[in-house]
């Protein structure tokens, strides 16, 4: 589990990976990342894949965490954390 950050109300939020696979594509490998994006009540499934230089960050279905913490800052704090390979 990683802190991110805290959310409107004091609660941590976390990212929490619960897999990851390397896909062959036409540019080379991508790794893509499955995870847990919660603080503690709220919950949502989260998706990254990195590939060259870029992350895309892809949300589950929406959920009322975004309501305590914005999700574009979200988005920056999770692509920082797959380009500096905090996750293993």
């Amino acid at each position: 589990m990683i802190y991110l950050t805290n959310d409107a109300l004091d609660q941590a939020v976390y990212f929490e990976m619960r897999g990851k696979e390397a896909l062959r594509s036409r540019n080379g490998l991508d790794q893509v990342y499955y995870g847990l994006l919660g603080n503690g009540v709220h919950e949502v499934d989260v998706t990254l894949k990195k590939r060259r230089g870029s992350v895309e960050v892809a949300f589950g279905s929406r959920s009322e965490l975004f309501s305590f913490v914005e999700e574009d800052e979200l988005r920056q704090m999770l692509g920082r954390m797959v380009r500096e390979k905090t996750v293993h």
